[in-house]
């Protein structure tokens, strides 16, 4: 059924363009990837068929065409995800009764109508959002965004189906997620959405708040103040962002106390551009302290995205597969990731031309905390280094093809390994391996 929905969709898409003046345009990109790791978990515990390590790999492809219906000033766009069909997965033999998924995982990130008031700028529907620096808001909310000039006023429902149903009618809006922001970007990137930051180049500081429900009887709500500078030129661009987070967490302390959220980050990132750039980015996360649950917490509420460069510690933008170290490591809350120890993520690269088309791009990156207390339960293992990570990515691109293998070599640190593996923390893994390989090509 939902293979011929998409087939009548895009024959719907055609007959319009054929009967009307209006115009349409179609882009994307379709992927093949490779993802395998020698140690998914950190876990130096024994395993009866793997006594080095829990291997993890997966072969898939899914493409991303993005659709659009310009009438006028207004723009009608679809942007439908197909995959990600996992090769040793899908089975076109497989019974209907079977607990498996579906053999076309069909997902639609984006589904919204933009048009134009004067100098008002309306966007309505499930679209991409973000704050500058996708440090505290980077979904894909269904929501209505107002845009005049350099400033935004967004209002929206990040979804949320814990306690919701998939029945229309189940849903009352009192176990929902809301977002209401106003912000201001001096010049922002428009439409490549897949690359942080989105700001081009001036300033930009807005206030995004959340009022969460998912939780029942535990409401949450948090304000957070975004603000930097973003500087572009033909040889160099730096962006620098500091977000701080106020907010309440009903019934979240000891006692069934409010806990009172308080927490800080910031984030830098700078590019010397020209024939070999070179780059890097650092990113703070204010830790809590050694109390849990004392009433109040000084952990950062984080998207789980960065301007970091890196594979393993942060999360890769090669394959969005959202396993890093920095997700493994936190507290999931709602639709946000507490890393209690805090988190300090640094890295430097650059990219050396070995044709017209190929490249290579070694990559340096290390991870740590700043309470090791929040790191392990084993007083014999506190660490603040989570780990260090080295990367030679070679890139191939030409015309509509682009083709990357990345190499991971990464060596924990006592502060990922004891907090991932709290059954059986004797060992200590001393080097993980893992290879990112992905062909994409742009229509």
């Amino acid at each position: 059924m939902r293979r011929i929905k998409i087939v009548c969709f895009f024959f719907f898409a055609v007959l319009v363009k054929n009967a009307y003046s209006y115009d349409f345009s179609l882009s994307g990109y379709f992927q093949n990837f490779v993802v395998f790791k020698t140690d998914k978990d950190f876990d130096p515990s024994e395993s009866i068929y793997e006594p080095w390590g829990q291997t993890a790999g997966a072969i898939g492809t899914y493409t991303e065409p993005r659709l659009k219906f310009s009438i006028g000033e207004t723009i009608i766009a679809a942007e439908p995800l197909l995959g990600f069909n996992v090769w040793s997965r899908n089975s076109p033999f497989s019974r209907p009764d079977q607990e498996e998924r579906s053999q076309l995982i069909f997902l639609l990130r984006q589904l919204y109508s933009e048009t134009k008031f004067s100098s008002l700028k309306v966007r309505a529907g499930y679209q991409y959002f973000a704050d500058p620096i996708g440090i505290f808001l980077r979904f894909w909310i269904g929501g209505a965004n107002f845009k005049f000039g350099n400033f935004r006023l967004f209002l929206g429902q990040i979804p949320d189906q814990t306690f919701e149903g998939l029945d229309i009618f189940s849903n009352n809006f009192i176990n929902d997620t809301f977002v209401l922001s106003f912000d201001f970007i001096q010049k922002s990137k428009e439409e490549d959405i897949n690359v942080l930051p989105m700001v081009q180049s001036g300033f930009f500081a807005g206030i995004y708040n959340v009022l969460d429900n998912s939780i029942v009887r535990k409401p949450l709500f948090v304000s957070n103040i975004v603000a930097g500078y973003g500087y572009d030129t033909d040889d160099l661009n730096i962006t620098a962002g500091v977000a701080l987070q106020g907010g309440v967490k009903a019934k979240s302390s000891q006692d069934l106390k409010s806990e009172t959220i308080v927490a800080g980050a910031f984030e830098v990132s700078a590019v010397s551009k020209g024939q070999s750039p070179v780059g890097g980015e650092i990113m703070f996360l204010s830790p809590d302290n050694s109390k849990y649950r004392d009433g109040i917490n000084t952990a950062f509420l984080y998207s789980g995205k960065s301007l970091s460069r890196t594979i393993l510690l942060t999360e890769d933008e090669i394959i969005f597969k959202s396993d890093n170290l920095d997700l493994n490591v936190g507290e999931k809350v709602s639709v946000f990731q507490n890393i209690r120890p805090g988190f300090i993520v640094a890295d430097v690269w650059t990219e050396l031309s070995l044709s017209d088309s190929w490249k290579i791009t070694p990559l340096i990156g290390g991870a740590f905390s700043l309470i090791k207390e929040n790191s392990s339960t084993d007083d014999s293992f506190l660490s603040n280094f989570f780990g260090l990570e080295f990367t030679p990515i070679i890139s191939y691109r030409k015309d509509n093809i682009i083709f990357d293998f990345a190499n991971v070599f990464f060596v924990p640190g006592d502060a990922s390994l004891t907090f991932l593996n709290s059954i059986n923390p004797y060992e200590k893994r001393t080097f993980i391996w893992s290879v990112d390989l992905s062909l994409r090509i742009v229509f």
